[in-house]
């Protein structure tokens, strides 16, 4: 069995690198959630965390990068945004990069909103999928926690229906999926 290491690979016609990395995943961790679940989403305080979907790490090197990403599925109002919880709360330090240096710690504050469903005769019943992505220096080795979160962005609390639809009646009842993250440790 061999091994092969590289940094770069080079695309035939030019020396434009087609995959470059810059450092190697040291350690991951995954997780995956399947239930037909219901969860707050709140046009105030910090958001909802999406506890099932969090994701523990205790990083080797504190100069490391951590890289969270999510795959949610579901369906929710479109006056929603998707936040990011470390160990619990909401991240609502000004140097963290999870921070919206723009408009801080604000109920619209997010990462992305869902998609508008305005248009279809049944709100209830078009189910989404949301990628979420975070990264940030690991800063220590001590064990954390990163989630997603929920938070309503307009003038009413909503619910997110996280792995069905609104509906999830009759027909509706198929339009199931799963919901995944994955945390990475790179070196830099």
């Amino acid at each position: 069995m061999s091994t092969l290491y590289t940094n770069n690979i080079l695309s035939p016609e030019s020396s434009t690198p087609l995959l470059q990395s810059t450092g190697n995943i040291v350690q991951f961790n995954r997780v995956r959630y399947d239930s037909r679940t219901t969860w707050s989403s709140n046009n105030s305080g910090n958001g909802t965390e999406i506890t099932p979907l969090r994701l523990s790490i205790s990083p080797r090197h504190s100069g490391n990068l951590l890289l969270c990403q999510w795959v949610l599925s579901g369906d929710f109002h479109h006056d929603n945004v998707f936040l990011v919880f470390r160990d619990g709360g909401l991240i609502t330090t000004g140097g963290e990069q999870g921070y919206n240096n723009e408009v801080g710690n604000a109920r619209w504050s997010g990462f992305t909103s869902s998609t508008y469903d305005a248009g279809s005769s049944d709100t209830g019943s078009t189910p989404h999928h949301w990628f979420i992505q975070y990264f940030c220096i690991a800063d220590s080795t001590s064990s954390r926690s990163y989630g997603p979160a929920i938070r309503g962005s307009g003038g009413s609390n909503y619910t997110l229906f996280l792995n069905r639809t609104g509906s999830s009646g009759g027909q509706d009842g198929y339009e199931v999926t799963v919901s995944t993250g994955v945390i990475y440790e790179i070196t830099r």
